[in-house]
This record gives C-alpha cells, structure tokens and sequence, in this order.
C-alpha cells in the first residue's frame, strides 16, 4: 500500500481554493494537512502504485484550483503492493 506525502499548490483565487480543499478533504485516500498560504500539505494512502500514480498524475491536477502538486515521498509496505 503507497503512502505518498505531497505538497499541494492552491490557486490565488480564494473560491477556487476553497472548492479544492473541499475536494481533496472529501476523498477517503487524502489526510489533509494545514494550509499555509496557497500550499497545502496532504498525505494519500492508495491501494496500488498504478492507482497512486494515476491520483499524482491525473486526479489531483484536474481538480479546479490546484495548480501543482509536488512529491516529497512515497513509502511502499512491504508485500503489499
């Protein structure tokens, strides 16, 4: 099981921000962190690598409002994944 731990950039427009928070605060696999500023740190815990990269490559990035994620580290479990 992948536990990825990221950095989210929110967009300056203080609507959008707020939707995305909400967003990312509603999908079972985030853990959301405090926001500072516009950057939001966030913990995802996926069922698979392929599923963890397709929520850093694609989910996340089509969400309105965010407008980069980074990755700060991914921890694979042992025989789990």
């Amino acid at each position: 099981m992948p536990i990825s731990g990221l950095v989210v950039t929110l967009s300056d427009d203080e609507q959008q921000s707020t939707e995305a928070m909400a967003a990312l605060e509603a999908d079972d696999r985030i853990t959301v962190g405090d926001r500072q500023k516009n950057r939001l740190p966030i913990v995802a815990e996926t069922g698979s690598i392929d599923e963890g990269h397709r929520l850093v490559r694609d989910e996340l990035p089509d969400i309105e409002g965010v407008v980069f994620v980074d990755v700060v580290t991914v921890k694979f479990e042992k025989g789990r994944c």
